[in-house]
């Protein structure tokens, strides 16, 4: 009996190691730091980079044959922002670090600037500047107005309005479109050796630099994206970024479950879609912007724009007397309205006053709302209970969630 049992101890030692060996052990993601490297031209030593990843910043400088390295870099995407004097700046977008890998940028070749010129925004070759952002550039030293103005040219030629940041600091001057910035397209600014300083000196060189300004798209919408318990009666708006060309807009605008209405443009920016009547209650919309759209430039939308919103459900906006009313007058009718259109034939039938009013009956102003009323008094000093059951529909045979109940007792 004594082996038997040491024989079954020996078992279940082994069977419950085999167990520990066969389970599946937590999952460790690799957490090491990556590396990102690069080289800035001129060669020239002290070139501030900072790695940017939201609010979090990293700073090095290169060496003297131009190299810099970020070291200990998590995983993730970075910017990188780069300047010198003399040299203005330039940034280096969506740069991907992976764990325990080294990325290389490509070199940046930075241009020279005038020494009376401290930086511009955009900087040279920006991507994407937004069409009515000013041109903002910042001289070293205290600068002549008149000269200034009179030596900045932008091709093609733009309208606008020039602002010193104070009259007392002539060095930050911002250059504003008097309507917006064309669309998709590539400036070339120049300011010229007529540029001079308060002191009579000129602008050491001319200075050229070129930007691309952003393409067409939507700024906002009304609804949201995602919105939910949106009413039935609402509107749809939509805000682009440039002017559009209406007409385009207007025909490549879709509404599902198919919607018809009318547009009304608030401005040439901003455009209001009216139904020809109320959503349904409880559903899913989708908008849609297909291609085609496009603004007075001949920009179209880089693709179909969509978004969505959910209505809210079958509901009563409003309804008299109130729940709780006391003292109601015997003359008074019953009045209740709905947030959409409603089968009018499903709410008669969902419908009851306790106790029974003779010779009452239904008056509808709309789909939205009736009146339940006659020529007989209502009894005095009477709790009646109002109630419409869940067998209620609007118009698209969406229900009511809920029964309603209403309450009131009648006066003298």
């Amino acid at each position: 009996m004594g082996v038997i049992r040491n024989f079954k101890i020996c078992v279940s030692l082994v069977f419950l190691l085999l167990i520990g060996c066969t389970q599946e052990q937590p999952y460790s993601p690799d957490v090491t730091p990556g590396k990102i490297v690069g080289f800035i031209k001129p060669a020239i030593a002290k070139i501030d980079a900072v790695l940017i990843q939201g609010m979090t910043k990293q700073t090095t400088s290169t060496d003297s044959t131009g190299y810099y390295e970020f070291n200990s870099v998590a995983a993730g995407i970075y910017n990188i922002k780069i300047s010198a004097k003399n040299f203005g700046s330039q940034m280096i977008n969506n740069i991907i670090v992976y764990a325990g890998q080294t990325t290389a940028v490509h070199d940046v070749l930075l241009k020279p600037y005038p020494e009376q010129l401290d930086g511009t925004f955009p900087v040279d070759g920006a991507e994407d500047f937004p069409l009515t952002d000013p041109i903002q550039i910042n001289f070293s030293t205290l600068m002549d107005h008149k000269s200034v103005e009179n030596s900045i040219y932008l091709f093609p030629d733009q309208s606008g309005r020039f602002q010193w940041a104070t009259i007392s600091d002539r060095s930050k001057l911002s250059f504003y479109p008097n309507d917006q910035f064309i669309s998709n397209f590539n400036y070339l600014l120049v300011i010229t050796t007529d540029a001079r300083t308060i002191y009579g000196d000129s602008l050491s060189f001319e200075f050229q630099m070129t930007f691309k300004t952003e393409g067409l798209k939507i700024t906002s919408t009304i609804p949201a994206d995602g919105a939910t318990f949106v009413s039935p009666q609402s509107y749809i708006y939509i805000n682009f970024n440039s002017k559009m060309d209406r007409e385009s807009l207007e025909n490549n605008f879709i509404v599902t479950p198919v919607k018809l209405g009318n547009f009304k443009w608030i401005d040439s920016q901003q455009v209001c879609f009216q139904p020809g009547s109320y959503f349904a209650s409880n559903t899913l919309y989708q908008v849609s912007i297909i291609d085609g759209a496009r603004d007075i430039y001949k920009t179209y939308l880089r693709s179909d724009e969509v978004f969505f919103f959910q209505t809210e459900p079958l509901t009563i906006n409003s309804n008299f007397p109130a729940h709780g009313a006391s003292n109601v007058s015997r003359s008074s009718p019953i009045i209740i309205s709905f947030n959409t259109l409603v089968n009018q034939e499903s709410v008669e039938d969902a419908f009851s006053v306790i106790p029974a009013i003779e010779g009452w009956d239904f008056q509808w102003s709309d789909l939205t709302r009736f009146q339940y009323l006659g020529t007989g008094k209502l009894l005095e000093n009477t709790y009646y209970t109002v109630t419409l059951d869940t067998t209620c529909t609007d118009a698209w045979g969406n229900k009511l969630p809920k029964n309603f109940t209403c309450i009131f007792r009648t006066g003298i």
